[in-house]
Protein backbone atom coordinates (compact mmCIF):
# COMPACT_ATOMS: atom_id res chain seq x y z
CA UNK A 1 0.00 0.00 0.00
CA UNK A 2 3.11 2.34 0.52
CA UNK A 3 3.75 2.16 -2.82
CA UNK A 4 0.62 2.74 -4.12
CA UNK A 5 -0.05 5.65 -1.76
CA UNK A 6 3.62 7.20 -3.22
CA UNK A 7 2.25 6.60 -7.02
CA UNK A 8 -0.48 8.75 -6.08
CA UNK A 9 1.37 11.28 -4.86
CA UNK A 10 3.32 11.75 -7.77
CA UNK A 11 0.11 11.31 -9.85
CA UNK A 12 -1.22 14.55 -8.26
CA UNK A 13 1.61 16.44 -6.67
CA UNK A 14 2.20 18.73 -9.23
CA UNK A 15 -1.12 19.82 -10.49
CA UNK A 16 -2.21 19.86 -7.14
CA UNK A 17 0.16 21.27 -5.01
CA UNK A 18 0.45 18.46 -2.50
CA UNK A 19 3.85 19.41 -0.91
CA UNK A 20 6.79 21.32 -1.27
CA UNK A 21 10.03 20.60 -3.38
CA UNK A 22 11.61 19.76 -0.13
CA UNK A 23 9.31 17.13 1.02
CA UNK A 24 8.68 15.73 -2.78
CA UNK A 25 12.58 14.88 -2.85
CA UNK A 26 12.45 13.16 0.57
CA UNK A 27 9.76 11.35 0.60
CA UNK A 28 10.25 8.14 1.45
CA UNK A 29 12.07 10.14 4.32
CA UNK A 30 9.37 11.64 5.14
CA UNK A 31 6.87 8.35 4.80
CA UNK A 32 9.49 6.49 7.53
CA UNK A 33 9.20 9.06 9.57
CA UNK A 34 5.66 9.04 10.06
CA UNK A 35 5.30 5.34 10.50
CA UNK A 36 7.15 6.52 13.57
CA UNK A 37 5.10 8.11 14.92
CA UNK A 38 2.17 5.60 14.52
CA UNK A 39 4.21 3.98 17.34
CA UNK A 40 3.18 6.22 19.82
CA UNK A 41 -0.80 5.95 19.42
CA UNK A 42 -2.37 3.58 21.71
CA UNK A 43 -4.70 1.33 20.10
CA UNK A 44 -8.12 2.16 19.60
CA UNK A 45 -7.63 6.05 19.60
CA UNK A 46 -8.50 8.51 17.33
CA UNK A 47 -5.71 10.97 15.91
CA UNK A 48 -6.46 14.53 14.07
CA UNK A 49 -4.09 15.47 11.37
CA UNK A 50 -3.88 19.08 11.58
CA UNK A 51 -3.18 20.86 7.86
CA UNK A 52 -3.08 16.85 6.31
CA UNK A 53 -2.09 18.58 2.84
CA UNK A 54 -1.15 15.37 0.55
CA UNK A 55 -1.54 12.97 3.67
CA UNK A 56 2.02 13.51 5.41
CA UNK A 57 2.21 11.69 7.98
CA UNK A 58 -2.13 10.76 8.39
CA UNK A 59 -2.03 8.60 5.90
CA UNK A 60 1.21 6.50 6.22
CA UNK A 61 0.05 6.48 10.09
CA UNK A 62 -3.49 5.26 9.57
CA UNK A 63 -2.11 2.04 6.37
CA UNK A 64 0.30 1.45 9.66
CA UNK A 65 -2.34 1.18 12.25
CA UNK A 66 -5.98 0.10 10.98
CA UNK A 67 -6.39 -0.24 14.58
CA UNK A 68 -6.96 3.73 15.02
CA UNK A 69 -9.35 6.18 13.67
CA UNK A 70 -7.48 8.95 11.36
CA UNK A 71 -8.90 12.08 10.60
CA UNK A 72 -7.34 14.04 8.07
CA UNK A 73 -8.38 18.00 8.30
CA UNK A 74 -7.63 20.09 5.28
CA UNK A 75 -9.16 23.65 4.62
CA UNK A 76 -7.67 23.82 0.80
CA UNK A 77 -10.38 22.04 -1.07
CA UNK A 78 -7.55 21.00 -3.66
CA UNK A 79 -5.48 18.67 -1.12
CA UNK A 80 -8.68 17.74 0.78
CA UNK A 81 -9.88 16.06 -3.09
CA UNK A 82 -7.05 14.25 -3.11
CA UNK A 83 -6.92 13.04 0.21
CA UNK A 84 -10.43 11.21 -0.78
CA UNK A 85 -8.77 9.69 -3.53
CA UNK A 86 -5.91 8.38 -1.61
CA UNK A 87 -8.88 7.31 1.09
CA UNK A 88 -10.56 5.71 -1.87
CA UNK A 89 -7.75 3.68 -3.81
CA UNK A 90 -6.00 2.46 -0.99
CA UNK A 91 -9.23 1.22 0.92
CA UNK A 92 -8.90 3.39 3.92
CA UNK A 93 -12.02 2.58 6.31
CA UNK A 94 -9.75 4.12 9.28
CA UNK A 95 -9.70 7.18 7.54
CA UNK A 96 -12.13 10.66 7.59
CA UNK A 97 -11.41 13.70 5.71
CA UNK A 98 -12.73 17.01 7.53
CA UNK A 99 -12.72 19.30 4.05
CA UNK A 100 -12.74 22.90 6.10
CA UNK A 101 -10.94 24.78 8.51
CA UNK A 102 -9.60 23.03 11.65
CA UNK A 103 -11.48 25.82 14.16
CA UNK A 104 -14.60 24.41 12.52
CA UNK A 105 -14.14 20.82 13.92
CA UNK A 106 -16.18 19.82 17.04
CA UNK A 107 -15.36 16.66 18.23
CA UNK A 108 -12.93 15.78 21.28
CA UNK A 109 -9.53 14.35 20.55
CA UNK A 110 -6.74 13.39 22.75
CA UNK A 111 -3.83 12.76 19.56
CA UNK A 112 -2.77 15.83 17.08
CA UNK A 113 -0.21 15.51 14.22
CA UNK A 114 0.57 18.96 12.87
CA UNK A 115 3.53 19.63 10.50
CA UNK A 116 3.54 23.31 9.76
CA UNK A 117 0.80 24.94 11.29
CA UNK A 118 3.00 27.32 13.11
CA UNK A 119 4.44 27.81 16.56
CA UNK A 120 2.36 25.36 19.92
CA UNK A 121 0.87 29.05 20.61
CA UNK A 122 -0.69 29.31 17.43
CA UNK A 123 -1.51 25.50 17.28
CA UNK A 124 -3.56 25.84 20.44
CA UNK A 125 -5.60 28.53 19.41
CA UNK A 126 -6.35 26.63 16.04
CA UNK A 127 -7.73 23.24 18.05
CA UNK A 128 -7.86 24.48 21.58
CA UNK A 129 -12.04 24.04 21.45
CA UNK A 130 -11.66 20.28 19.91
CA UNK A 131 -8.56 18.88 22.66
CA UNK A 132 -9.12 17.14 25.99
CA UNK A 133 -7.73 18.02 29.39
CA UNK A 134 -4.60 15.91 28.62
CA UNK A 135 -3.82 15.34 24.93
CA UNK A 136 -0.62 14.32 22.90
CA UNK A 137 0.97 16.04 19.69
CA UNK A 138 3.57 14.14 17.37
CA UNK A 139 5.68 16.66 15.46
CA UNK A 140 9.12 16.81 13.47
CA UNK A 141 10.84 19.28 14.47
CA UNK A 142 14.22 20.52 13.95
CA UNK A 143 17.34 19.13 16.52
CA UNK A 144 17.47 21.89 18.36
CA UNK A 145 14.01 22.82 18.68
CA UNK A 146 13.22 23.53 22.54
CA UNK A 147 10.29 22.45 24.21
CA UNK A 148 8.66 25.06 26.75
CA UNK A 149 7.39 24.03 30.12
CA UNK A 150 3.94 25.67 28.81
CA UNK A 151 1.46 26.06 26.34
CA UNK A 152 -1.29 27.95 27.26
CA UNK A 153 -2.97 26.43 30.75
CA UNK A 154 -1.13 22.85 29.57
CA UNK A 155 1.94 21.57 31.78
CA UNK A 156 4.22 20.08 28.55
CA UNK A 157 6.01 16.59 29.37
CA UNK A 158 8.24 15.83 26.05
CA UNK A 159 9.68 12.20 24.87
CA UNK A 160 12.18 12.64 21.61
CA UNK A 161 13.31 10.23 18.74
CA UNK A 162 16.19 11.03 16.30
CA UNK A 163 14.70 10.43 12.62
CA UNK A 164 17.17 11.62 10.80
CA UNK A 165 20.35 14.01 11.18
CA UNK A 166 18.06 17.14 10.85
CA UNK A 167 15.14 16.16 13.03
CA UNK A 168 13.66 14.43 15.55
CA UNK A 169 10.07 13.49 16.40
CA UNK A 170 8.85 15.30 19.36
CA UNK A 171 5.52 13.32 21.59
CA UNK A 172 4.20 16.50 23.45
CA UNK A 173 1.90 15.15 26.69
CA UNK A 174 0.01 18.02 27.33
CA UNK A 175 -1.61 18.48 30.40
CA UNK A 176 -4.36 20.66 31.91
CA UNK A 177 -3.39 21.77 35.72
Amino acid sequence: MKQKYKALVKQYSRSLDLFGPSVEIHFDMHMDSAEEYAKYIPEGETLLDVGSGGGLPGIPIALARPDIKVILCEIRQRRASFLNIARSQLGLSNVRIFAGDVRKFKEPVSWVTAQAVGDLGVLLKLIQHTVTDEWHLLSRRPKDWVVPEKVGPYSVEQERQGLDEDADLVVLHLSRK
